[in-house]
């Protein structure tokens, strides 16, 4: 069977800064593995992306290296909004961290606040991190100001009360969720199970909480799947401070579609498409229609001996999923063929 290329509005490629982890070789090989043919790469790196230098010096190095396309999100400080209207042509969007996070760019105040929605006038997404009451804060600026934004890796059934009331009156807002949130609970995030691998920022919720994105899923509420892929290697997680995150390129659609495929709350393989290949692109401007993938129909165990993500682990060790990716073709071209990727470095375009 034949899909649209999948489009991933949020992930984290670590460089520069940190290679260890993850670089854009090797996560856009991940990227094709998965059926993923464009992402958008965060900004909190060591270095942030928060100026044009750091922009520009991340675009050069992204363009050697990358065998998928790939934009690239601005990181937003309380002091950078002289910036945005040279920034904006070049990105896919604004990333505002307001909570807790791996990386350097975390603020909060309404002064840093108020300089982000008064400063960013452009018809891109301001994209939010953040939990809580600060979700109700961002929507309530949102309307004051008259801006588009995009809720990140939605995780409580709360927040997407939020979300809805948002839309019903009109408002700008969209909203992703990660597949983590749709497949684990906090209960899996416990020391005898994943420990420190179901470290994460937002934190695994309660079973409530997922069952309520999945019918956020089915009803429209939710706008789109996004990976958060954010790859750390074994060494850190299972040290006294694991970080944040998890890698999740490889495995969202083969357990996404092993759902639908039993009937998870209704989701369907059109909506599927929908919220993994077409909706991001619209959302983000991304391409459409320039790459498509072949998956097969048969289920399979994963395991991180198979993963292609320098991290080389996945929460989701053993779990079953369906509908391997077999084929990728971006433009017309033959990138990744079972199991290899067939696409030279740099044969990806840096997007905007």
């Amino acid at each position: 069977m034949k899909l649209p290329g999948l489009a991933d509005p949020h992930v984290h490629l670590r460089e520069p800064g940190s290679e260890d982890k993850e670089d854009f070789y090797t996560g856009t090989c991940a990227a094709l593995a998965g059926g993923y043919t464009a992402l958008l790469d965060m900004p909190n790196n060591p270095q942030p992306t928060s100026s044009l230098e750091a922009l520009e010096y991340k675009k050069q190095l992204a363009a050697a290296k990358i065998v998928c396309d790939v934009g690239f999100n601005f990181g937003a400080t309380p002091i950078n909004a002289p910036l945005y209207p040279q920034v904006e042509p070049q990105v896919a969007a604004l990333k505002v961290y307001l909570g807790e996070t791996h990386g350097p760019l975390v603020f909060g105040g309404l002064e840093g606040m108020l300089s982000v929605f008064q400063g960013w006038n452009s018809p891109r997404p301001i994209m939010i991190h953040a939990e809580g009451p600060i979700v109700a804060a961002t929507i309530g600026l949102a309307a004051l100001y008259d801006r588009r934004i995009h809720i990140c890796h939605l995780s409580k059934r709360d927040e997407l009360v939020l979300v809805r009331a948002a839309k019903e009156r009109g408002l700008k807002v969209t909203c992703e969720v990660a597949p983590h949130h749709l497949f684990l609970t906090s209960e899996d995030a416990a020391p005898d199970h994943l420990g420190p691998y179901g470290h994460m920022s937002p934190a695994l919720q309660s079973g409530a909480d997922l069952d309520a994105l999945w019918q956020g899923l089915a009803d429209g509420a939710v706008d789109m799947i996004a990976t958060d892929h954010a790859p750390h290697t074994r060494a850190e997680k299972e040290g006294p401070k694991p970080p944040f995150g998890v890698p999740g390129l490889e495995t969202a659609f083969p357990l996404l579609y092993r759902a639908v495929k039993q009937g998870r709350a209704g989701v369907t393989l059109d909506r599927l498409v929908d919220l993994m290949a077409l909706v991001p692109r619209r959302v983000f401007g991304l391409p459409l229609g320039d790459s498509e993938i072949e998956i097969d129909d048969s289920e399979f165990v994963i395991s991180s001996e198979n993963l292609l993500t320098k991290c080389g682990w996945t929460p989701f060790e053993g779990q079953l999923g369906r509908g391997r990716v077999r084929r990728v073709w971006l433009r017309g071209q033959l990138v990744f063929e079972d199991g290899r990727v067939l696409a030279p470095p740099g044969s990806g375009r840096v997007l905007f």
